[in-house]
């Protein structure tokens, strides 16, 4: 028989935390939301393909290159990165602003298990939700023109759903920790993603320090930038960039947990 006066393993108790967390997540507004936002270019590529069928001589985009700017641009440097800002700033908030905090620590929990089902709960969403659309958008594309162009750019498809999954843990890791950081981390988010971020298309070695330049190093594709971004863009070193994306995410992580494990929080009455 159990000791109650103890909590549960943090397997065990992380478990029942994603559990609960996946059900709320997956049918709220803000999937809904990011649903239709990470998988809007499934849509253009087949309204891409329906325009080639009904307009064989139209002057379109070539698919690959379509598809190099819906992975580099779209999904890597914008939509991921603000479905991680939305969903991982809110983790800990959602539950602070409906109240429900209190109802999960005093289980028999400790605190590490339920910030770390609640991020894996986080994780499996987001990627539900661009794993198929990734997928659709590849194929669809890339066939477009017939299937001998699928077979060589296959490698390219793992490597981007790699990428993408590896963009949601280390932005969802950083707003994490933000959000357990911040009362209202949305706008510092927001100025972060589209203030900071952008040193990755500044020369020299300002690049290093954002995650935009290290995720675009993961990735084969390279659309053509306007302007100063597209002159002074850099791309780093792979290795490096897998090495520093998997341990900054590791620092958050940790970061983000010890301080929710640490902290003391008051419910507005």
């Amino acid at each position: 028989m159990r000791d109650t006066s103890r909590p549960l393993p943090f397997a065990t108790g992380a478990r029942a935390v994603f559990d609960l967390s996946l059900e709320g997540m997956v049918w709220s507004r803000r999937t809904l939301l990011m649903g239709l936002l990470i998988g809007l270019p499934a849509l253009v590529a087949v309204g891409y393909r329906v325009v080639l069928a009904t307009q064989p001589r139209a002057e379109l985009l070539p698919p690959s290159d379509l598809y190099a700017v819906i992975v580099a641009v779209y999904w890597i440097r914008n939509v991921l990165p603000l479905a991680a800002l939305f969903f991982a700033t809110a983790l800990v908030a959602d539950e602070v602003e409906g109240r429900t905090l209190t109802y999960l620590l005093t289980r028999p929990l400790t605190r590490a298990s339920i910030f770390a089902g609640k991020f894996a709960a986080y994780l499996v969403t987001t990627l539900g939700l661009a794993l198929p659309s990734a997928v659709a958008a590849f194929f669809l594309l890339l066939s477009a023109r017939g299937w001998r162009a699928v077979g060589p750019s296959a490698g390219d498809l793992f490597r981007d759903v790699g990428v993408a999954a590896l963009a949601l843990v280390a932005y969802g890791a950083f707003f994490a920790l933000l959000g357990v950081l911040l009362k209202r981390p949305v706008i510092p988010g927001l100025m972060f993603l589209y203030g900071w971020e952008l040193m990755a298309n500044l020369p020299g070695y300002l690049p290093r320090f954002t995650l935009t330049a290290w995720l675009r190093s993961l990735i084969h594709h390279r659309p053509a930038e306007e302007g100063l971004a597209g002159l002074f863009q850099q791309v780093l070193p792979a290795g490096p960039g897998l090495a520093v994306l998997l341990g900054v995410s590791a620092v958050f992580l940790a970061a983000a947990a010890w301080i929710f494990s640490s902290r003391e929080y008051v419910l507005e009455q």
